[in-house]
């Protein structure tokens, strides 16, 4: 096994790693299997393989070739919103479940909330940007592009599947996640070197 290959299975593990342990403990958290600070604890800890997970994948676009300081930055600012999200997400959630604030601070919660969200997508729109390889930067709009359908076509059936009553709805918010598979399903069909 050649160092590039066996970079990208250890990505691979990574990757399914952090997938399983954050959606699986927001279902056990959703569910009340896991109710409580520990439902919401194991939540936030399950974020915490976003660490390695991508010094992993770091590794394995370094051994492929395809690692960029736009990538790397990328990545930096990705990681700097993800905890700044899950921070503020249990913050908000505890302030508003104990303290019952009125409407309009549960409105300011609610965008504080979102703000590193937002960020993310500041960070994509970025990569986009600051990449200066022609190839990357095409792969980048073409994951992004495989993503937005991903989330425009399941956004449609699910819609219409709730329209005829025969799925509860969901959250909004579910759309970022939900986009984000969508980047990674474009990855995989791009066979991306990395992952």
């Amino acid at each position: 096994m050649d160092g590039a290959n066996g970079a990208r299975i250890a990505s691979r593990y990574w990757i399914a790693g952090y997938l399983i342990a954050t959606f699986g403990s927001a279902a056990l958290l959703k569910s009340g299997t896991v109710s409580g600070w520990p439902g919401w604890a194991l939540f936030a800890a399950s974020f915490l393989l976003l660490l390695p997970l991508v010094r992993s994948v770091e590794r394995a676009q370094r051994a492929s070739g395809l690692n960029s300081t736009a990538m790397r930055s990328y990545n930096r600012r990705m990681i700097v919103a993800s905890f700044a999200y899950i921070a503020l997400l249990l913050g908000g959630v505890a302030i508003a479940r104990f303290y019952g604030p009125p409407a309009p601070l549960r409105v300011v919660l609610a965008i504080v909330v979102s703000v590193p969200v937002l960020y993310m997508i500041r960070a994509m729109a970025l990569l986009i940007k600051e990449e200066r390889d022609e190839y990357l930067r095409m792969r980048i709009v073409e994951q992004t592009l495989i993503a937005t359908g991903f989330l425009l076509a399941a956004a449609t059936i699910y819609g219409f599947l709730t329209a005829f009553d025969l799925v509860p709805r969901v959250d909004a918010y579910l759309a970022v996640p939900v986009w984000a598979v969508g980047l990674g399903i474009g990855r995989l069909l791009q066979r991306e070197p990395s992952c």
